[in-house]
């Protein structure tokens, strides 16, 4: 796949205009039992390590999540989009947030090169969606992580967003099941979406470096989080 293509494609969607409707549409999402499902899970993993950590958010956005962390020394947050990365200076629930220092960087997380490493990579909303996960993209985060490390990132079924699309949409996504790797990634790129099976996804976290990872299915009716994810919890 070409990523640059794929990263400069997402680019032009956020713009100005975009981001400000995403940073108003965050003081709603907070407010469902999705966005504290999700602010849950993070909690609970940056809580778990018993020490001042490292973190690396990848797709931040207007930084939704950045109060949901805990113990959390230094967070490096990326998008590619620096209109969102402006909106992320003012996220919602500011006055929660209690992380030592915030670094915020425009990238493309598909090809970004960082000279450290992290206690906690996190990911939601981005794969499956705006980005592709591929075998290449598993092995980088895994590279991220710190010994010990911890990966959480969210990966859209395919399956239920199949109520959402057109019927030329659904015959589309069914013939990329079919497809071999190759063509099936060129096809996603085409239609700018990049949603999985569960048995893609667990195929390429067997292959990948990880040799611990769990998957869990999470369904959503928030009106911002039609259909459902899968979420993939995974050890270095």
């Amino acid at each position: 796949m070409d990523y640059q293509r794929i990263a400069a494609k997402v680019r032009n969607v956020t713009d100005q205009d975009y981001s400000k409707y995403y940073r108003d549409a965050d003081e709603v999402e907070v407010q469902s039992d999705n966005h504290e499902h999700f602010c849950r899970r993070l909690r609970q993993i940056s809580s778990s390590f018993g020490y001042g950590i490292s973190a690396l958010d990848l797709g931040c956005g207007t930084g939704r999540y950045f109060h949901c962390l805990r113990n959390v020394d230094r967070l490096t947050a990326v998008d590619v989009s620096i209109d969102m990365l402006m909106q992320a200076r003012a996220p919602v629930k500011r006055e929660l947030i209690n992380i030592g220092r915030i670094d915020l960087i425009c990238a493309n997380v598909l090809d970004i090169q960082l000279p450290v490493q992290f206690d906690f990579v996190y990911s939601i909303g981005v794969f499956g969606e705006h980005a592709p996960w591929d075998l290449r993209t598993c092995n980088r985060l895994f590279d991220f992580l710190k010994p010990g490390g911890k990966l959480f990132c969210t990966v859209v079924d395919v399956f239920s967003i199949y109520p959402y699309m057109t019927k030329k949409r659904r015959v589309a996504e069914a013939i990329t099941l079919c497809l071999p790797s190759l063509w099936k990634g060129k096809l996603r790129e085409r239609l700018r979406t990049f949603y999985m099976t569960e048995r893609e996804l667990k195929a390429i976290f067997n292959k990948s470096k990880f040799g611990n990872y769990e998957i869990r299915r999470h369904v959503s009716n928030a009106r911002l989080w039609k259909g459902a994810h899968y979420e993939c919890m995974a050890t270095k």
